[in-house]
């Protein structure tokens, strides 16, 4: 293992790479130049190309998605449940630097904020009564026809001027009610503790080896147990670079995704007409310049600051669909989709498409995410393992994979309740028609708040749904931009320099694609990132592997130690006696 002297000899000490290894940095903007140029060159071309390779994967290797996301959920498992799980991540004797509050805040803010608000209302909706693809392939047949057949009567019925409660008007029935438990449960499953494991498993990994064992803050030091010192060498440099990539590209798409959802709300609220050009260059300034001013300042204020900010407007928001919606309904269908998610969950994780049709929405849907969250999960484990330290094994899974699980059943429980209550009962179809017909993922929530409060109140909950939305995107930028300076830094906390440069950096390659290529290089930035996680799940692999063995070493001295102490108690009393 190197010490500090010998990383300070691959580190620049001038220059505008002072702080970075100028091997990994300039490689790295290199590799992301020729990929950008590529993209938006080629762009119908390049996107095809991507998308195609995506299909690929998602066509024939979403069993091997499945394999991994199980994987690490049980490994995860495993070390909250054992003799290990009391380890704490640092030394013995450190103890948290933030709160319980701020830590969930902003493991939020930086993990699972941004889609989750994205998808809150929409996706629900979707998996309640979408068609596409067969359509939710945990609901039968039946249900399904009934779920058609509801909304067909229900559409005719208000064309021809009735109203919900006038005689002849269509009533759901039990049918339609499973429905909403199959929609709810499956959108838990997406966003629940199979997710949130990959996330752990790799931020467990980093903080470990970081604050126990000493070792940089990156990625290659989870790799220690296999392969030793070879980690400052190609390989560990190999793996740090595939983190890059993700976090770059990754970033990117969301900065880009977030544009749509601004600009739906700018649209919403009157601002303007339709959105535009001027609209995406603007938000991406506001944001890059904002979340790199918060880099700057360091995670202890400007991340922990906006995150604990967006977790009270969050509870706001829901608090909002509590009273102006059905509160009763609400908490109903969220403890039935809870408890139809926990019994069938082993089902559901397992279940993996035979025909063509089921491997299309699979691909489209589950595949999608658990390539998603792989992708992700360099940059987001190693914020997590940043803000960590201190915490025991079995603190930090129980609060990285089993609190955020908990909040999404609420989260998605209430709002995507909301949003199938107002398409059943209620008179106005926007909802409905937003989500289900249109897919449109980001005007589902905006025209849910004209529908459940015309009016002034519409307007207040618009602009506090804007305001989350800028946030979630500022802290996932602004944390994306410390992880960047600390992987092409051997772990080491990047000189404010460099936190200025590489957060202008994602802003300037978000514009790039937008500008150049638009939204067919966006899908193809999309497509790439999460064909990108192929070849980094078998880094996964190789850090859970090496997590467990030494972990499993480090209990073994534990025991040993336990037995000599106990040896010593003993024949101190026989002494005595």
């Amino acid at each position: 293992m190197y010490n500090d002297e010998e990383l300070d000899r691959l580190i620049e000490k001038r220059g505008i790479l002072k702080g970075l290894n100028s091997t990994l940095g300039i490689t790295a903007i290199v590799m992301v130049g020729v990929f950008i140029l590529y993209t938006v060159l080629l762009g119908q071309a390049a996107s095809e190309q991507f998308l195609g390779l995506k299909a690929w994967i998602e066509q024939t290797l979403g069993w091997y998605y499945i394999a991994v996301m199980l994987m690490a959920f049980i490994a995860c498992v495993y070390v909250m449940f054992s003799k290990v799980g009391q380890i704490r991540l640092g030394q013995d004797g450190d103890r948290p630097e933030f709160t319980n509050f701020a830590w969930f805040s902003m493991l939020f803010g930086c993990g699972t904020g941004a889609g989750m608000l994205f998808f809150s209302m929409s996706e629900p909706l979707i998996h309640f009564a979408s068609g596409w693809s067969g359509g939710n392939p945990f609901l039968s047949s039946e249900v399904k026809a009934a779920v058609a057949t509801f909304f067909e009567a229900k559409q005719a019925a208000l064309s021809a001027g009735l109203m919900p409660g006038d005689e002849g008007f269509p009533v759901p029935n039990d049918l339609v009610a499973d429905a909403v438990a199959g929609g709810l449960k499956l959108t838990i499953f997406h966003w629940g503790t199979v997710a949130w494991g990959m996330y752990a498993i790799v931020g467990l990994s980093l903080a470990y080896f970081a604050f126990r064992k000493g070792l940089p803050l990156s990625m290659r030091s989870s790799l220690y147990p296999l392969i030793g010192d070879k980690i400052y060498g190609p390989i560990g440099h190999t793996v740090d670079i595939l983190a890059v990539f993700g976090t770059i590209f990754g970033i990117a798409t969301t900065l880009g995704l977030g544009v749509e959802q601004i600009g739906s709300g700018l649209v919403s609220l009157g601002v303007l007409e339709e959105k535009s050009q001027t609209v995406t260059v603007v938000s991406i300034l506001l944001i890059t310049v904002i979340a790199t001013f918060s880099a700057t300042t360091g995670v202890a204020k400007g991340i922990k600051i906006l995150s604990e900010l967006n977790t009270w407007i969050c509870i706001v928001i829901l608090a909002y669909f509590l009273v102006a919606s059905n509160a009763n309904y609400l908490i109903a269908s969220t403890l039935t989709g809870l408890g139809e998610y926990v019994s069938e969950a082993v089902q559901m994780t397992l279940w993996t498409a035979r025909s063509p049709e089921e491997r299309t929405w699979q691909g489209g849907w589950t595949i999608f995410y658990w390539g998603w969250w792989i992708a992700w999960a360099a940059f987001v484990g190693m914020f997590i393992a940043r803000i960590s330290r201190g915490r025991t094994v079995r603190e930090f899974v129980v609060g990285v994979m089993l609190v955020p699980s908990m909040v999404a059943v609420v989260w998605f429980g209430v709002i995507g309740s909301a949003g199938i209550y107002e398409g059943i009962y209620g008179a106005d179809m926007s909802i409905y028609n937003t989500a289900v017909n249109n897919w449109d993922y980001a005007g589902t929530l905006y025209a849910a708040f004209d529908v459940v409060t015309p009016g002034a109140m519409a307007t207040v909950a618009k602009i506090a749904a804007l305001v989350v939305v800028v946030v979630f995107f500022v802290t996932s930028a602004d944390s994306g931009t410390l992880v960047l300076g600390r992987l092409l830094s051997f772990g080491r906390r990047p000189p404010v320099q460099q936190r200025i440069i590489w957060g202008m950096l994602l802003g300037a390659v978000t514009l790039m694609i937008l500008l150049l290529g638009g939204k067919e290089a966006l899908k193809a930035l999309q497509a790439a990132s999460i064909a990108g996680a192929l070849p980094f799940t078998f880094v996964i692999i190789a850090m859970t592997i090496g997590l467990l063995k030494s972990l499993r070493e480090e209990s073994s001295d534990m025991v040993q130690d336990e037995e000599q102490i106990r040896e010593m108690i003993n024949k101190e009393i026989s002494d005595l006696s």
